[in-house]
């Protein structure tokens, strides 16, 4: 009996352990649920804390591959720019070298408006010279054919006086085709008849001679103009040319430097929106 009090003594001991840890537990519960208004609004806390640690590590995350690709980005930039300010200074030496050409520019204007109607003459400048190289051609031929005529009557004269010389030499001549002495009369007549045959020739050798000159002299001043001609067509289409070369150098040149000019402002621009991008998340 005794033990069994024993025990029971010490199992309503344990009990009373176990009772006393309850209520321990349950004062804890009912601290926390106390604190429940608190506990609730510090998981809200940590809830908006997470989400704004999200956010930044977004943040950051872009933030350093906007930092890794600037390197890159400034490099490319400034490699652009450099080009494309060794183009400006090339175009800004060679608006240098035609300062003196902008200078001359109304000068270029009046000779290149005085060239222009000069040029309205071409055609018919180069149609006239056609027509002078035609006849100078005819003269040419003209003229050689004189020079061949004038040969042949010259000829012709020589061979008649040889045949008065050999026949005033010769004593008893006699007839070609009868073979009959020709006689004192015979001989005059003879005579008379190769110089009126000579005389005959000599005018036309002269008139010949006449007009061979003038012809000559003809073709001779025909050729002067025709060359002075063509020299002058020759300057004046050179000159045509090195105006419109000019001009057309002039017009290009502008072009270039507008379009280098607006690609350094669209540059500047560039850098000015990334260098704002990156302020953003600095």
């Amino acid at each position: 009996v005794e033990e069994h009090i024993t025990e029971t003594e010490r199992e309503l001991e344990r009990w009373d352990d176990l009772v006393k840890q309850h209520h321990s537990r349950l004062k804890e519960y009912e601290e926390i649920i106390a604190q429940r208004s608190t506990v609730e609004e510090g998981y809200a806390q940590l809830t908006e804390a997470r989400r704004q640690n999200d956010e930044l590590n977004q943040k950051l995350g872009l933030l350093v591959k906007l930092r890794d690709s600037k390197s890159q980005l400034e490099m490319s930039i400034e490699r652009a720019q450099a080009t494309l300010i060794t183009e400006h200074k090339l175009a800004q030496s060679k608006i240098t070298e035609l300062e003196a050409i902008f200078q001359k520019l109304p000068k270029l204007k009046n000779e290149l408006q005085q060239a222009e109607a000069q040029w309205q003459q071409l055609a018919e400048q180069e149609e006239m010279l056609s027509r002078k190289k035609q006849t100078s051609q005819e003269l040419r031929m003209q003229v050689n054919y004189l020079e061949s005529n004038k040969t042949r009557l010259e000829r012709e004269i020589q061979e008649i006086q040889e045949k008065l010389d050999l026949l005033l030499t010769q004593n008893g001549a006699t007839c070609p085709l009868c073979e009959a002495e020709v006689g004192r009369d015979g001989l005059k007549r003879i005579e008379a008849k190769y110089t009126t045959e000579r005389d005959s020739k000599a005018g036309p050798l002269k008139s010949n001679q006449a007009e061979l000159k003038q012809a000559q002299t003809g073709l001779t001043q025909i050729e002067k103009v025709k060359t002075e001609q063509e020299s002058r067509l020759n300057s004046l289409r050179q000159e045509k040319e090195a105006l419109e070369n000019k001009r057309a150098q002039l017009t290009q040149l502008e072009e270039h430097i507008t379009e280098t000019e607006r690609e350094l402002e669209r540059w500047d621009d560039l850098v000015k929106q990334h260098h704002s991008r990156l302020k953003e998340y600095e």
